[in-house]
């Protein structure tokens, strides 16, 4: 594992395990500048969603099954409002992870000490980069969400090799096609590959989210006999309900930036094995003739 005064190389063959372990490693080397980079990007958002908790039919903090599950529930005349936030909290995403990307890699060490009044001009450059993104990925959810089943999974099947497509566009400058057609390219050599990253990082966000809800759970269930006996539970529960709806937002927003950067490792060890390999066979094709 990367010690706290190794270069983290973005380049560099990897497999599966050790790209999740290398996402890791640059949130332990880099602790400070992430999570105040977390905080300072994804929290308004998470506390804007956090008003969902506000918006179930019953109005009631006791439901049945797991409150995650409710964390996307919105009643119809609400969603207007939570579907535009949980867009621009994801986005948001894009440019923690990838402002901090690329501020590590022109600096060419840990970046630890920088505020976030240091970081705010990356901040802005990425989220103007990173623009055409974000209406092509809300785009491509919006086909999901309204095609039929059959047209649904394949538009999954290529959403995999799109996981490249911010890294093609950001570290190489690359305009909209040829980034499209690289990180498909890449993508599908590789497909298995980011396939097993990117659920790998889900299932650790199910459990990671699973842990935040556990004392909502229990709260729900110390409060359900106060329901049975017609008690309200009044302004200080209301409060507890909220201060973990939004934590669970928040929690959702930090597991989407670790995806992304595993997703960006993967993308360095595609480049590496695929387009490194296929130069250094034409470098021995032309040396043979």
């Amino acid at each position: 594992m990367s010690q706290q005064w190794d270069k983290i190389l973005l380049y560099k063959d990897r497999s599966v395990s050790q790209c999740i372990e290398t996402t890791f490693d640059f949130m332990r080397q880099n602790r400070r500048a992430w999570f105040s980079s977390a905080l300072t990007l994804l929290l308004p958002w998470s506390l804007l969603l956090g008003l969902s908790a506000f918006t179930p039919s019953d109005d009631e903090i006791g439901t049945e099954g797991l409150f995650f599950e409710m964390l996307f529930k919105w009643k119809g005349d609400s969603a207007p409002f939570f579907f535009p936030v949980l867009f621009i909290g994801v986005w948001m995403a894009y440019v923690h992870v990838y402002a901090l990307l690329t501020t590590y890699d022109e600096r060419g060490e840990a970046i630890n000490r920088l505020t976030q009044r240091q970081l705010w001009p990356a901040y802005w450059r990425m989220a103007l980069r990173s623009s055409w993104l974000a209406v092509v990925f809300f785009l491509t959810a919006v086909a999901i969400f309204l095609s039929p089943a059959i047209l649904s999974l394949l538009l999954v099947v290529v959403m995999i090799p799109l996981s490249l497509l911010p890294s093609v566009s950001l570290f190489e400058r690359a305009g909209v096609f040829k980034a499209v057609g690289k990180s498909l390219r890449l993508g599908f050599n590789a497909w298995f590959q980011l396939f097993f990253t990117i659920a790998l990082m889900v299932l650790f966000g199910f459990f990671m989210t699973m842990v935040i809800e556990l004392p909502s759970s229990l709260f729900d269930l110390a409060f359900g006999a106060l329901y049975g006996s017609g008690r309200s539970l009044g302004a200080v529960a209301v409060l507890f309900q909220y201060s973990f709806t939004a934590l669970l937002y928040l929690g959702f927003f930090i597991v989407i930036s670790m995806t992304l950067m595993a997703a960006a490792y993967q993308y360095g060890t595609v480049s590496e094995r695929i387009d490194i390999a296929s130069l250094e066979g034409d470098i021995r094709n032309f040396e043979n003739l």
